[in-house]
């Protein structure tokens, strides 16, 4: 599988549903990219998110704060925590 399903959900719906080739953030430890066939990965994100398109462009989101999920292939997002 070549791309990752990203749900991205604050606390009164779901923001956003797209596949996109790769997404990154930020956490305490810095920057991270989540590729496709990433580990199982829950980390507290940052700052932004950034969805890295299938057409090659990227999507940037500012964000507070929120609990970034992944587990085989399908990234949740969930802002406002």
């Amino acid at each position: 599988m070549d791309y990752l399903k990203v749900t991205i959900k604050n606390k009164d719906s779901e923001v956003l549903e797209e596949e996109v080739k790769a997404v990154s953030s930020f956490n305490e430890r810095g920057p991270f990219d989540i590729l496709p066939l990433h580990e199982n990965f829950i980390s507290v994100v940052k700052d932004k998110i950034i969805l890295h398109k299938k057409d090659g462009s990227a999507k940037e989101m500012a964000i507070e704060r929120g609990v970034l999920k992944i587990s085989e292939n399908n990234v949740s997002i969930y802002l406002g925590i």
